[in-house]
């Protein structure tokens, strides 16, 4: 099973979380970016063995 990442996204003001699944960050960031251009904050990676991998 692919990791899970939280897409962070701002919309009307407010921060709305999504959840996806992708092999790898870079990844997550072109399929949120592919949903959410506008609007994509941030991405993190909500595997718990791997708390490094986040970027904003």
């Amino acid at each position: 099973m692919p990791p899970a990442y939280d897409l962070i996204i701002e919309r009307r003001g407010s921060i709305v979380v999504e959840t996806i699944e992708a092999c790898d960050e870079d990844a997550a960031w072109r399929i949120g970016l592919m949903l959410h251009i506008e609007a994509l904050m941030a991405v993190v990676c909500r595997d718990e063995h791997d708390p490094e991998s986040t970027r904003a």
